[in-house]
């Protein structure tokens, strides 16, 4: 079986369900019984997504949750430029460029807390050999043991931000799975 749309002599357009076995006839006009003929009718709706708006700021980007909102509107009053991104070129280049921004940030964080470390581990130690002259052996070796598992600690690395956009990156096949109140998967 077949959806179709149909046209009459009488100019009535329907949409009818044709058998298989049937075609090439189509059936007769629902409205006023007359022959029909095969007619094919432009699409009804037309997707189209809407932009991905941000806004620039002289210290960075700001998200608004609603394009047309109350927080949309307060940062065009502040003045930020509104930018709009449309298609998933346009956003996935933003994308693109927040991360590295972002990584960006995360490796001077990690590179100042590892100074920092290094710093309060050169006085903490300098400290506790001062104190270990006079310890006894035993805990001499407690103390190296100590400065020696402290050394192996990993050191803290930036990692990449995984800025995305997710209209453009999530779908079925990648998002977690939505749950109703009573626990059943829904499909959304």
């Amino acid at each position: 079986m077949a959806l179709i749309d149909v046209v009459c002599e009488q100019g009535h357009v329907s949409e009818v369900v044709r058998m298989a076995a049937d075609w090439p006839t189509t059936p007769p006009c629902p409205t006023c019984q007359a022959p029909t003929e095969q007619t094919m009718l432009p699409r009804a709706t037309q997707w189209t997504v809407e932009p991905v708006i941000v806004y620039k700021a002289p210290d960075g980007y700001r998200f608004p949750g609603d394009a047309n909102g109350r927080v949309a509107k307060d940062y065009e009053k502040m003045g930020y430029e509104r930018v709009e991104l449309r298609g998933s070129q346009e956003v996935r280049r933003f994308e693109k460029h927040m991360n590295q921004r972002e990584f960006s940030k995360a490796m001077r964080k990690a590179e100042n807390e590892q100074r920092a470390r290094e710093t309060r581990e050169s006085a903490n130690r300098s400290e506790l050999r001062h104190q270990m002259k006079h310890f006894s052996e035993a805990g001499k070796d407690l103390a190296r043991a100590a400065m020696a598992n402290n050394d192996r600690r990993p050191r803290e690395y930036a990692k990449s931000a995984e800025f995305h956009s997710d209209i453009y990156s999530f779908d079925r096949s990648n998002r977690e799975e939505s749950r109703d109140a009573q626990g059943r998967r829904r499909r959304d």
